[in-house]
């Protein structure tokens, strides 16, 4: 029984924090096929998330986070030739991911590394809107992309203790997730002609930046 009390004296100290995130997506275009990337058919977007960190160590943590992210479209890209009509696109991920971080400091400001790895829900969906709408030759359609993917992304960032129980987190990941396979599809004007044939997801994969503000409380 003595020989418990060290253990249980440590794992009483192990401090355990949840909160929210806040922050924005920034896609990337690395390793862009044919000189396309995830930038150019995307903006940046917005960032949202539940967080968990668990400091089992002075300088070492896990974590877990759950993120949404929406990215617009960069009508630059998709824009046709408005005589036969426009297309819309938004690109959207549902992410969860545990990660691993070391502290430089064990003191109210505390710099770190890590490195995150997780599964990513993607759901992207690509809207062709026919000038025609409304009437016996309108074309309209909207294709959808569901995939699941495996990613990672190494992380720096840094922790302000703001008292006991509170932790400011800014953080900045570079999230890879590859393989996002080509699917193309067919725009048809108003006599039923092709058009256009277009590649739903010309990037090949959704590289992207993340930069995140979390509120962290302890439980």
């Amino acid at each position: 029984m003595i020989f418990l009390l060290p253990g249980i004296n440590v794992l009483a100290q192990r401090d355990i924090f949840i909160g929210g995130n806040i922050g924005t997506g920034i896609p990337l275009n690395i390793k862009a096929k044919n000189d396309i990337g995830y930038g150019d058919v995307a903006n940046a977007g917005v960032l949202l998330g539940i967080n968990g960190l668990w400091m089992y160590e002075t300088r070492l943590s896990l974590g877990a986070e759950l993120n949404y992210q929406y990215n617009p479209a960069d009508y630059d890209f998709w824009r046709i030739d408005p005589r036969y009509g426009d297309i819309t696109a938004h690109y959207q991920t549902l992410s969860l991911m545990f990660s691993g971080a070391y502290y430089f400091s064990h003191r109210d400001v505390r710099p770190f590394i890590g490195i995150a790895f997780g599964g990513f829900y993607i759901f992207n969906d690509l809207t062709f809107i026919s000038s025609y709408t409304g009437t016996d030759n309108d074309r309209s359609v909207s294709y959808k992309t569901n995939l699941v993917r495996p990613g990672f992304a190494p992380v720096i960032g840094v922790v302000f203790r703001l008292n006991k129980n509170t932790f400011l987190k800014i953080g900045t990941k570079l999230v890879f997730i590859p393989n996002i396979p080509d699917q193309y599809e067919e725009v048809l004007d108003e006599n039923g002609y092709v058009i256009k044939v277009i590649n739903k997801n010309p990037h090949v994969n959704q590289h992207h930046l993340q930069l995140s503000l979390a509120l962290l409380f302890g439980v």
